[in-house]
């Protein structure tokens, strides 16, 4: 049913503007964004600053099981690979209904903070083997959320470049790229309504072939998908990769040509400078989360080289171990600050933060999961978030200082209302 809006402030893309109203057609996308004018009639007044949803590029919703049970280390130092111990543990636990369960705390507690979109890089697929059951767990949950969903389905083939999987990570076994394919094509049958699609994933270069991952990532073009990956998000990987091929994660996928506007390199947590402009030239994107990556001790991304460069960003929850993007956008540039001593890292021309990290998290993380929205225009899906700008936490701020704000002052009680697909979550 077609709705028209008029909130106190509407986003427009660089600013809070007044005397704005939006209107949403039958489609559930923004059918007009104009004056009372422009757009006459009875609108639903909204006391509150309307921002496009928030879009989560990367997440792994069962992990949010793993709260507070992989941050005891006794004389042990804690690392990634001690967390990877305590996730598999939580994995050879997991059926469906557990599944299902986790995957639905993570998603309705991501509408709670404004997420309205949400890349769900999954591969804990088999339940008894080859089964397939969680996989569909996870698309049930994400429906009974209300989010949108894109299934990033996770080709996982080896434990490490030319080795056989170990222990728990056989429940993540795709087998081949042939099978990949044909389950990548069940999942999209499988996916209901237009709240749902699918990406293709090669979950990094220890875990799949360099042979493969081409095969994957011509698929991806092929179908027009996105395709994502993680790549040197720790040392390991790269020692691993450099043994086996002489080089870099990300050097090996520029030298095999899997690099285009459609590829999202996940966390580049020790990426080369060198390695990261030449990305840039091929249209790579980059999607980083810094609350993870702090909470996993993996390091901190070159994100001013990024940014010169001119690399698409994007952020998630990674392990959701917080699923607020505002928050992953405040750590994105504290971490930066606290790393180069100095304040300002991700701005704008004008030398704004705010509305530049609000880019990140709405239209970066739309452009990275291949979805028409992340901003209120005309054609792109009604997905939106009422923010309460009389909350506690936002008293007194300014219209124009608003969008910084939200990043470094809000709380979570700040969102007022989620609408996804033009109907209320």
């Amino acid at each position: 049913m077609p709705r028209l809006l008029e909130p106190t402030l509407l986003w427009d893309g660089d600013r809070f503007q007044r005397g704005r109203r939006l209107r949403i057609g039958d489609d559930g996308r923004i059918a007009a964004v104009g004056s009372p004018e422009e757009l006459p009639g009875d609108p639903e007044r909204l006391a509150g600053a309307l921002v496009p949803g928030l879009v989560d590029a990367h997440s792994h919703a069962f992990q949010f099981a793993l709260r507070g049970r992989a941050e005891r280390f006794g004389r042990v130092r804690g690392s990634f690979w001690s967390w990877r111990d305590a996730m598999y543990d939580l994995v050879e636990s997991l059926d469906a209904d557990r599944c299902h369960e986790l995957s639905l705390a993570s998603f309705s507690e991501m509408v709670a903070h404004g997420v309205t979109a949400v890349g769900e890089f999954h591969y804990v697929r088999h339940d008894d083997a080859g089964d397939h059951r969680l996989d569909d767990a996870v698309v049930l949950a994400a429906e009974d959320a209300g989010i949108r969903l894109v299934k990033l389905v996770t080709c996982y083939q080896t434990s490490d470049i030319g080795r056989p999987l170990v222990g728990a990570q056989h429940r993540f076994d795709t087998v081949s790229v042939d099978d990949y394919l044909r389950r990548l094509d069940a999942v999209q049958a499988r996916l209901d309504g237009p709240l749902q699609s699918v990406g293709v994933v090669a979950h990094s270069v220890r875990a799949v072939a360099i042979e493969d991952i081409v095969r994957l990532h011509r698929a991806s073009l092929e179908r027009g998908l996105p395709f994502h990956i993680h790549v040197e998000e720790v040392l390991g990987e790269i020692e691993s990769c450099q043994a086996a091929h002489g080089c870099t994660p990300m050097r090996l996928l520029l030298d095999h040509g899997v690099v285009a506007p459609n590829v999202v390199a996940v966390h580049c947590t020790h990426s080369r400078p060198e390695d990261l402009r030449d990305y840039a030239a091929a249209g790579g994107r980059v999607c980083l989360c810094p609350v993870t990556e702090g909470n996993l001790g993996d390091g901190i991304a070159d994100l001013p080289t990024m940014r010169e460069c001119g690399i698409p960003l994007s952020v998630g929850t990674d392990l959701n171990s917080r699923t607020d993007l505002l928050e992953e956008l405040r750590w994105l540039e504290y971490v930066q600050r606290v790393a180069r001593r100095k304040r300002g890292v991700i701005v704008d021309p004008d030398g704004d933060t705010g509305p530049e990290l609000l880019r990140i998290g709405t239209e970066g993380g739309a452009g990275a999961l291949g979805l028409e929205a992340g901003r209120l225009e005309v054609g792109a899906h009604a997905d939106l978030v009422l923010v309460d700008h009389a909350h506690p936490s936002l008293a007194g701020v300014e219209d124009e200082a608003l969008a910084a704000a939200l990043v470094f002052s809000a709380a979570a009680g700040v969102v007022d209302r989620v609408i996804i697909g033009g109907e209320d979550a």
